[in-house]
């Protein structure tokens, strides 16, 4: 979009702002904008951020774990209001093969969701709004109290094997929980407001959700290894430690790059999967199935390790 320079006496000079964005972001006469310089770029921007307003969604013909990622995604995004319609009272829970009251559901994906309040219940229908302005100054107090934890649960997955401690690896489910609630706030501020270096805000939202998935990653596992009671020979561990010294090697280099350290991270996937092989023979099937998963963690850190290399330059 090209538009022409205004001259104004013989100091000011002004450009228009395009009428569809000053609509979309509620700019009104009278507002004021930031106006950034970045080499031979101006940037305008305004803390208004994105408004998306209400959306109304049918969850009619979904299982819980679908409406719950509906539910989420829509969050995320950025909508302030969702309305949530539904014609069956009970669904199916596929994951356990239970019938589940579609309003608990909603209630729990809720309570996941920072602002967020269910304000009305009427019939087939509830309304969840944001009750919370939108912080985004608090972007990087968040996402570092995400490192912590996520690097924190895999160490007491381990731990919790190690001493048959079956409480701590129970919990693992509320930490997942607790982690994704951070999660979906900061990719909530970053579609809603964008990063503060623009350019960035892409690279951040793809590294965020990655690590999303790594969450999830250490979350099934521990199901699995509470559901079928695996029995882990000795070879299991230095295998585990050697993905859990990869993610506290990830969390240092994101916040002091290091290229050591991404080659350290590198050497570790490699020596995962050949140890993984040398033991299939010798482990049994659950345990090397966990082994698996927990090594597709590996897999989404190099991923991460790409997304860190677009943050430094």
């Amino acid at each position: 979009m090209r538009r022409k320079v205004i001259q104004i006496a013989d100091s000011t000079q002004l450009v228009s702002l395009p009428r569809k964005w000053a609509v979309e972001h509620g700019v009104k006469k009278g507002d004021e904008v930031e106006v950034k310089e970045e080499g031979n770029r101006i940037i305008i921007s305004t803390e208004k951020g994105l408004d998306l307003g209400s959306i109304e969604v049918d969850i009619t013909d979904l299982d819980r774990t679908s409406i719950i990622y509906c539910i989420q995604s829509l969050y995320r995004l950025g909508y302030d209001e969702i309305k949530v319609i539904y014609n069956r009272t009970v669904i199916e829970d596929v994951r356990v093969g239970q019938k589940v009251n579609v309003l608990s559901i909603i209630h729990y994906i809720t309570n996941r969701l920072l602002g967020f309040e269910i304000m009305q219940q009427k019939g087939n229908s509830c309304v969840i709004r944001d009750i919370q302005e939108i912080k985004e100054k608090d972007f990087d107090q968040i996402l570092r109290r995400v490192f912590l934890l996520w690097a924190d649960t895999f160490h007491d997955f381990l731990e919790g094997i190690k001493n048959n401690n079956r409480g701590l690896i129970e919990s693992i489910e509320q930490r997942h929980d607790s982690i994704t609630k951070l999660i979906s706030y900061c990719l909530r501020i970053l579609n809603k407001k964008g990063y503060h270096q623009d350019n960035k805000t892409f690279v951040l939202y793809h590294l965020i959700a990655n690590i999303d998935k790594v969450i999830d990653v250490i979350k099934h596992s521990a199901r699995d290894f509470l559901q079928q009671t695996i029995k882990v020979s000795k070879h299991f561990f230095p295998i585990v430690e050697r993905i859990i010294e990869s993610i506290d090697l990830y969390n240092s280099h994101f916040y002091n790059f290091d290229l050591s350290k991404v080659q350290r991270i590198s050497e570790n996937r490699v020596w995962v999967k050949k140890e993984i092989r040398s033991y299939a023979s010798s482990s049994s099937i659950p345990e090397l199935l966990l082994l698996e998963d927990l090594k597709f963690s590996l897999e989404l850190l190099m991923d991460l390790t790409e997304s860190r290399w677009g943050l430094e330059y």
